[in-house]
């Protein structure tokens, strides 16, 4: 994308934003300066991830929430978002909206999404992980991540699978042959035992005193089963109603005698 002045609009530019970068239909997420208010309350201020197709839609990320505007005509265009921040996708609809200046607005909605200026967008590109995020190849799951129980990346604590806090779970770094933590030095991922025989849960624990080391050949593209030399292999605790709403546990359990029948997962940087 071209350079734009700090007062760009990005979600009144979107087909802009998309059309100006060649290749693939979507643009990588990036930072940019966010609103999204529904029904008099802002769930979104500031910081956040911005991504657009060449058809205008984009999507907006920050906190614990998340809206997408799809674009349907000529300065018109629906919304929807998660509304809980438990929710697996964006279920919650929020009408149709117009185009007004730096935003689209629609009845009691309003979603912005502002350019940084270089200062802005330098400082937070470089304090932003540089790591992998982590997905399930599951139907429905493009929005969900692989992150830290509460967001606390400390030895302890297990992951889960929940709607994702990007850039904070962009932080899976592949390297000799292990799978470590960018900007959490010292910490690595164990499988806990359960005390009924049962699988495992996958936990955050010093890297001196981790058993297992993790190998995956999974990319932004093509998704692999995630394995230990031991035999074990990440799988996600879903439960079977679809709408249950996360976090859902992640656990290691043995590898299927049938490596095509494995939990498979997406490594991505975007």
């Amino acid at each position: 994308m071209r350079a734009m002045t700090a007062t760009t609009t990005l979600a009144a530019c979107a087909g802009l934003f998309a059309l100006s970068v060649a290749g693939p239909a979507v643009a990588a997420p990036r930072p940019a300066d966010c609103t999204l208010v529904v029904n008099g309350k802002t769930y979104i201020r500031g910081g956040c991830d911005f991504d657009a197709d060449k058809d205008g839609s984009f999507r907006i990320s920050g906190g614990d929430y998340f809206a997408y505007v799809n674009v349907t005509g000529n300065n018109r265009a629906e919304a929807s978002w998660n509304a809980d921040p438990a929710s697996t996708h964006a279920q919650a609809p929020l009408g149709e909206l117009t185009r007004k200046g730096a935003c689209w607005v629609g009845r009691g909605v309003e979603i912005c999404a502002r350019n940084l200026s270089p200062e802005k967008l330098a400082a937070a590109q470089a304090s932003r992980p540089g790591g992998e995020m982590i997905t399930p190849d599951l139907p429905g799951a493009s929005s969900s991540c692989v992150g830290a129980r509460d967001q606390r990346w400390e030895a302890g604590v297990d992951l889960v699978l929940r709607n994702c806090k990007l850039p904070a779970d962009k932080v899976f770094i592949r390297a000799d042959g292990a799978l470590t933590l960018d900007q959490h030095p010292g910490l690595c991922i164990d499988a806990q035992s359960a005390p009924n025989g049962g699988a495992a849960k996958l936990v955050l624990e010093a890297c001196d005193r981790t058993a297992a080391r993790w190998q995956s050949k999974a990319a932004s593209t093509d998704s692999a089963a995630i394995r230990s030399a031991e035999g074990l292999c990440w799988k996600v605790d879903a439960p079977k109603d679809e709408n249950a709403p996360f976090p859902f546990a992640m656990l290691a359990a043995p590898c299927d005698a049938d490596p095509a029948q494995d939990a498979k997962f997406i490594f991505a940087k975007e």
